[in-house]
């Protein structure tokens, strides 16, 4: 209950005063820009390593071949009906998440049916068989449903679209990511049953829906890019020519306002918001992604960037706590 809590608690603490973060970071720029007289220039974002594509990265489940009158003999089971199941119109077309989910109740109904004492000894071979064909399978189709489903894809390549403050869908996001590793959990414990009954359509749809993945990296990458931007500005303007013989001035006066209203009331928390939502999702995505040939793709975007951001943010702050102890302006928070 207590890790349930916590990104509810995350949510309540982010601030309500602007409903765009890039916006904010865009007007905050532009103020800095006015006031030390220099001209704004648009970003450019650096270009990611694309996705492995599907067709590197699709592995072929194998099939389990058990003739009619075996499947009537394990109609107790179960196993009639998930044979039937894969071999309708439908099943030939199954997503690759949807395919996982029947390899699970497979195996799930194959566990089953050797719990039972069969007088036909070929039969029983050849579900034990099947079973251990299928365990040794089952990571092919777990791996499937991670790298080439279309739904966490477009999560991993990412949006064209920044979080805003107040963004929506980050509880169902950890809640949807929580449960694939849960299931991933289920999976390497040969937990069947377990595995076979957490509904990845479910996740999916959640994911789907928020799309918070995808622009949660694309607010790493431009807030990385954006702060490069701002400490190229500010790093052009030393203190002591802000204020020479310290005196106070009026550029200084504005400055501490842009600074107050703008970063400290804005920009601060959206990038504090960022900074939060990212150590709580890379983990899990991590776990998920560890062992797969997208990790690299998956470090560079959620990692990488995180990573440059916070030593953008850092570089900035260090510069206002610089003009702070040189020049006679008030800046509140600037020594945090």
């Amino acid at each position: 209950m207590k890790a349930l809590l916590l990104p509810l608690l995350l949510i309540s603490l982010v601030a309500c005063s602007d409903n765009s973060g890039e916006a904010a970071l865009k007007d905050y720029q532009q103020r800095l820009n006015r006031v030390l007289k220099q001209q704004h220039k648009p970003i450019s974002l650096a270009p990611v390593e694309p996705l492995v594509a599907v067709r590197d990265l699709k592995r072929s489940p194998s099939d389990i071949r058990i003739n009619l009158s075996d499947a009537y003999a394990t109609r107790q089971c179960g196993l009639d009906q998930l044979i039937g199941e894969r071999n309708s119109s439908l099943g030939r077309l199954y997503s690759p998440s949807k395919l996982l989910n029947y390899e699970l109740r497979l195996l799930t109904a194959l566990e089953n049916c050797l719990q039972h004492t069969w007088q036909d000894s070929q039969l029983e071979s050849s579900l034990q068989q099947a079973y251990n064909e299928k365990q040794a399978d089952i990571h092919n189709a777990w791996q499937n449903m991670l790298q080439t489903d279309s739904t966490i894809r477009k999560e991993l390549l990412g949006s064209s679209k920044t979080l805003a403050l107040q963004a929506a869908g980050f509880t169902e996001t950890w809640q949807a990511l929580s449960q694939l590793q849960q299931l991933k959990t289920h999976i390497d414990n040969k937990n069947w049953s377990q595995a076979s009954a957490i509904n990845i359509e479910q996740q999916l749809q959640l994911l789907y829906q928020y799309n918070f993945i995808g622009r949660l990296q694309y607010s790493l990458r431009v807030s990385s890019q954006q702060l490069a931007q701002l400490n190229s500005l500010v790093q052009a303007n030393t203190a002591p020519s802000l204020c020479p013989n310290q005196r106070e001035t009026e550029q200084l006066t504005i400055l501490a306002n842009v600074f107050q209203k703008y970063y400290l009331a804005k920009v601060q928390v959206y990038l504090g918001q960022l900074d939060q939502f990212q150590q709580q999702l890379a983990p899990l995505l991590t776990s998920l992604y560890k062992q797969s040939q997208l990790y690299p793709m998956i470090e560079q975007r959620f990692i990488t960037s995180h990573t440059t951001m916070r030593q953008q943010l850092k570089d900035h702050v260090t510069w206002w706590q610089h003009l702070s102890r040189t020049c006679p302006i008030q800046l509140q928070g600037a020594a945090n």
